[in-house]
């Protein structure tokens, strides 16, 4: 395998994080795809991110998603107030202060038929919520939304290739684009010290694979496996790609789920806003966790059972609530 040092591409940004072209893998012959397979599975053992150009997601849509999004957040608080997120669902608006993250946010999926709702006792597996002026909002958001799908089902394709694996091994298991969308929009203040310079705390995402939308403002962090903060600036036409826990179960701990957080750069006057999209790709509900043979090393046995995915965001749900009850003893 490469180092990611040998990964990283000619850029006017300078960062450790790889970069890597998806170009060839999109056109190329057999063997040019299993080249750029190699790197992005590299990327994801050594650093568990990397930066992903001619992806092929419009930068139209994706400028088209952010000028949405500000329009969205720039509305009366009460107005999207009317689409909170509750308990027992998790499609909607969160306010700035309902949360511990120095944000308002925005949650979605796909759209969901009536005798879907019933299927998966999950608050997320819930009717979207919309407000019905803009209309464009809704529509902009979901093409966006099914771009970012067929996007990663090829970053998926790609691992099982470096894998030795079908083609189709992960892809075919994220076909009911059982999917979140979260927009963020971090407020800009001058109230803030540099010592709470900490916008969202390091955190792993619990999915399988996360594109980061990052726009005008930095401040994403990685860290490390030894511990290092890697700060990711904006390359542009790029989207991050971050592994989560669900592909780092499933491959045996091959993959590193990249821990992150969001820190606010004091590099010029006064705290601008930023603003983030989220794509959290995840299995199908019924799909089943398991490590195959070729993420086994000789004489080495799986670390984790085999588990379907709602059972898995089950257990991680009720271990995020248990660990928020003792930090407040």
């Amino acid at each position: 395998m490469k180092s990611s040092n040998e990964l990283s591409q000619k850029s006017n940004v300078s960062t450790a994080i790889p970069v890597i072209d998806l170009h060839l893998f999109l056109v190329g012959d057999t063997e040019a795809r299993k080249v750029i397979a190699e790197q992005i599975a590299s990327a994801l053992q050594e650093i568990g991110c990397f930066y992903l150009k001619n992806h092929d997601i419009p930068t139209t849509l994706i400028a088209q998603t952010f000028a949405q999004a500000k329009s969205f957040f720039a509305l009366p608080l009460e107005e999207k107030k009317q689409l909170a997120l509750t308990e027992k669902c998790h499609r909607g608006y969160i306010p700035m202060g309902m949360s511990s993250i120095l944000s308002e946010q925005f949650y979605f999926g796909r759209e969901m038929k009536p005798e879907e709702l019933d299927a998966v006792d999950h608050p997320f597996h819930q009717p979207n919520q919309w407000l019905q002026n803009p209309p464009e909002f809704r529509e902009v958001m979901l093409q966006f939304f099914t771009a970012c799908h067929a996007s990663t089902l090829k970053i998926l394709e790609a691992l099982a290739i470096a894998l030795n694996l079908p083609e189709s091994y992960f892809a075919d298991l994220h076909s009911e684009q059982n999917h979140a969308m979260g927009l963020h929009h971090y407020l800009g203040t001058s109230e803030l010290s540099q010592a709470q310079n900490i916008r969202l705390g390091e955190h792993t995402d619990g999915n399988t694979i996360t594109y980061l939308f990052q726009h005008e403002i930095e401040g994403l962090e990685l860290c490390s496996k030894n511990g290092e903060i890697i700060p990711v600036p904006l390359i542009p036409d790029t989207v991050v790609v971050m592994a989560g826990e669900i592909l780092q179960r499933w491959t045996n701990d091959q993959v590193y789920a990249t821990k992150h957080q969001v820190a606010i750069p004091f590099t010029s006057q006064g705290i601008q806003p930023r603003y983030s999209f989220a794509f959290f790709a995840s299995p199908n509900n019924d799909a089943e966790i398991a490590c195959p043979d070729n993420c086994l090393n000789a004489n080495k046995t799986a670390k984790y059972p085999p588990i379907i995915t709602r059972d898995f965001y089950h257990q991680r749900n009720n271990q995020n609530k248990s660990l928020l009850i003792d930090s407040k003893n």
